[in-house]
């Protein structure tokens, strides 16, 4: 009887390998348009990185209403002082993600049709190579968005993935004072756990608006059920991708151990009005802080 146990497991354990499925980060730069970010997680506690890749539809810019991006986001490993782990090519060649379906997932929920297992990308692992050898994300996270200006007189649900860069303001308290005066007696989705959230009321929110430096920015929140929640809060800039995320929930789970030894009751502290801190690209740092240096010397030379 033990025998057998242990040789169903091993074959569950070989099913879940053969569908494992992987995509190359060469594949998709040769193919797409890709972004990608570093962000320092410092300001969650733990100092180590999160690598974001915003990968473009191959029309992105060019046709409004089939503006895609794909989000792959490469999680710290917190247990370990290494994101990524050198896997063996041969092993996994076969069972390689086609690039060309990658967007098939966004477009499906666009128009709201049925998915099959085969196409869906949420559980893909991302393969770079370094010199000859190639190297698997240990965690990642695949978030997609469709991005989109619709006037503000059309009614539009965003759903948790829709960017609508031209709906109305709606800052995180005022979704809280107004979602109060509707349901009083229930708890604000992004202040607690909720199992289960009416689809009507899962969208994503623009909270304000900013320029720096020639840069327009864009401030989302989701507003969805905790599980599928994804990114949470993120910034887009038009022609650089998602620039900026919040990623708490990943490092202090709620309901569950957390991973940097702070309990999530103390975290949610640091928490004001419903906005986690949110962790910005390093290289648009980099960026904006040049273009200050530039403006200084000029005011030096005038």
């Amino acid at each position: 009887m033990k025998n057998l146990f242990y040789l169903l497991l091993f074959c569950s354990w070989a099913v879940e390998a053969q569908e494992q499925k992987y995509i190359l980060l060469d594949s998709l730069t040769a193919n797409y348009q890709v972004k990608k970010y570093t962000l320092n997680t410092s300001p969650y506690g733990p100092k180590n990185t999160i690598e974001m890749y915003n990968v473009f539809s191959p029309y992105y810019g060019a046709n409004k209403g089939i503006d895609y991006i794909i989000l792959f986001s490469v999680l710290p490993d917190l247990s370990s002082k290494t994101n990524w782990e050198v896997i063996d090519f041969e092993k996994i060649k076969n069972n390689l993600f086609p690039t060309k379906e990658i967007f098939r997932r966004v477009t499906y929920k666009v128009f709201n049709a049925p998915l099959e297992k085969e196409d869906d990308i949420s559980g893909v692992r991302l393969v770079k190579k370094v010199k000859d050898k190639y190297y698997v994300g240990k965690i990642i996270r695949v978030d997609d968005f469709y991005c989109i200006e619709v006037p503000r007189e059309i009614q539009l649900a965003t759903k948790n993935f829709i960017l609508n860069t031209n709906q109305p303001i709606t800052p995180i308290n005022v979704l809280r004072r107004e979602y109060k005066n509707l349901k009083p007696f229930l708890e604000f989705y992004l202040d607690d756990i909720i199992l289960v959230m009416p689809d009507i009321f899962e969208n994503i929110y623009l909270s304000s608006i900013e320029e720096k430096w020639g840069d327009v920015m864009y401030f989302f929140y989701q507003h969805s059920d905790y599980d599928n929640r994804g990114i949470g809060e993120l910034v887009y800039i038009k022609d650089k991708g998602v620039v900026a995320g919040a990623y708490g929930d990943y490092f202090y789970p709620r309901g569950k151990i957390d991973r940097t030894g702070t309990k999530r009751s103390d975290w949610d502290k640091v928490i004001h009005d419903g906005r986690k801190p949110l962790l910005w690209a390093e290289e648009l740092k980099k960026e904006w802080a040049d273009k200050e240096k530039e403006l200084e010397n000029w005011k030096k030379g005038k």
